[in-house]
């Protein structure tokens, strides 16, 4: 922890240039006596750091320090490296960011794993949608957007961007929706359209409520059971908790889930063909059974 709390302070110093000790111990929520008692550590380990008395000092670094990697765990360096690594999902180029710093951690192998969230067939297009955002999201600026909820309807809005998050499988931007005067989560592959304007905004959105991305289950889901045959276990592994997954004697699977209660579950089942056996409840399977009979209807004719 206290490993952690010194490679704060550095940190901040090295961002900052100088700090109170009442404002590091503010940040640190520490006592301004554990402040000092940390200061004096990264000095004995021979950072060059030093406190000024009266107006205008503070806790400060020796100009043009560089930080050393013994500072850093072999374990942090690995995940620092990895970092930087998933950095080529959005098109950056890292490649020397990534030889000077496996230089300097003394790491053979820095390119272990590669990183691509485009879709496939997608790259170009993805990679400039994300470029846009990240503008957009690090410049502050304001986008003008012509999105397509789930009801199929499009409309343009008008949104302050400020956070991108990966969930399965799917890129979601959280922003604020100025038109409805509420945060909203908008999945990024139906913006149809992004105009970057050049309309700053300073909001740093500290109210924005947490993310949650839990495809709309309400406080009353419906809970199925489902039965697969071995031959779709690829999929079901891709789908379903492992946990949620008994393997049956037979070799088949059986699944229990929970889903939203609408529309959407019939369509998403469907999408196993007759690969899915709903088991539980009897009403899904009715209206499995009807949707079918549509399906049939609208494409005999």
């Amino acid at each position: 922890m206290k490993n952690d709390r010194l490679f704060q302070i550095l940190y901040i110093l090295l961002d900052k240039g100088s700090v109170t000790a009442p404002e590091l111990a503010r940040m640190l929520e520490v006592s301004v006596r554990t402040v000092y008692r940390d200061v004096d550590a990264l000095s004995l380990a021979g950072v060059p750091v030093y406190a000024s008395q009266g107006k205008g000092g503070g806790i400060s670094l020796l100009p043009n320090y560089a930080f050393s990697k013994a500072l850093l765990s072999d374990d942090e360096q690995n995940q620092i490296l990895f970092a930087i690594q998933s950095l080529r999902a959005a098109d950056h180029p890292v490649d020397a960011l990534l030889s000077k710093l496996g230089g300097m951690f003394q790491k053979d192998s820095v390119r272990w794993i590669e990183v691509d969230f485009s879709r496939w067939g997608f790259g170009r297009a993805d990679t400039e949608t994300f470029d846009g955002l990240k503008t957009a999201i690090l410049e502050k600026r304001a986008l003008d957007v012509l999105y397509c909820n789930t009801s199929g309807e499009t409309a343009r809005r008008s949104i302050l961007p400020f956070k991108l998050v990966f969930k399965d499988k799917s890129w979601y931007l959280q922003a604020f929706c100025e038109s409805a005067q509420n945060f909203r989560l908008f999945k990024v592959s139906r913006i149809l359209e992004m105009t970057l304007t050049e309309r700053r905004f300073s909001r740093t959105f500290e109210d924005a409520p947490p993310v949650t991305l839990d495809m709309g289950i309400t406080a009353n889901p419906v809970c199925v059971k489902l039965r697969f045959p071995h031959s779709a276990a690829f999929r079901v592994y891709d789908e379903f908790d492992r946990r949620s997954v008994r393997r049956q004697p037979d070799g088949s699977l059986t699944v229990e889930a929970c889903f939203p209660a609408d529309d959407w579950v019939i369509a998403y089942l469907f999408s196993f063909g007759t690969d899915v056996t709903v088991l539980e409840p009897a009403g899904l399977r009715v209206q499995m059974a009807d949707y079918a009979r549509r399906i049939f209807e609208h494409h005999k004719t």
